[in-house]
């Protein structure tokens, strides 16, 4: 299991590296093909090696807003678990599961890349968790996630602990629909 404090740094080293935090932008970089394909809502996305190509799966039914959350969530997976997907394959767990330390681990990432840590703190000083949540357009659970990496940093206190919520497991689709 890879520790917060690591995570925390592949992704400064990624920033530092290629000049950029974006999501699309560090696929681009890093040769990872994104594509969207009609999953019937059954799987939010995935990642897969063809011919050693790293590739990103988005179901092309997911909002315009989670979009990029995901596709931070999966290159999350691609670039700290490749050795797993190449090796044994990759089963996709759901979004934001907390059961699972390869999903905490692509969480962890994805809130690094996503999340401007100044940003974060700016809407503390104005909203309460939730609407702080809703102001930066992300899942409770995905901001919880940001608080587990802004308390490793030292900039907060304690986290939320909402991520363990079940609310999450429903279709990430509705969430978008509600910061639309």
């Amino acid at each position: 299991m890879l520790s917060t404090r690591y995570i925390i740094e592949v992704v400064e080293n990624l920033g530092k590296k290629y000049g950029t935090r974006a999501p699309y932008e560090l696929c681009e970089c890093l040769g990872i093909r994104i594509r969207y394909i009609d999953l019937n809502r059954k799987l939010k996305g995935f990642f897969f090696y063809q011919s050693r190509i790293p590739n990103i799966v988005i179901d092309s039914n997911v909002s315009k807003t989670l979009e990029p959350i995901l596709v931070a969530h999966e290159l999350g997976h691609t670039v700290l678990h490749k050795d797993i997907a190449m090796m044994h394959g990759f089963h996709e767990m759901e979004v934001f599961d907390s059961t699972a330390y390869t999903e905490n681990e692509a969480n962890l990432f994805a809130v690094e890349i996503y999340l401007d840590d100044k940003e974060v703190l700016d809407r503390l000083r104005h909203y309460s968790f939730f609407q702080a949540a809703q102001s930066l357009y992300v899942p409770a659970a995905f901001l919880d996630f940001k608080f587990r990496a802004m308390c490793e940093k030292g900039l907060l206190d304690r986290t939320m602990d909402y991520r363990t919520s079940k609310f999450l497991k429903e279709d990430i689709g509705t969430y978008g629909e509600y910061y639309d």
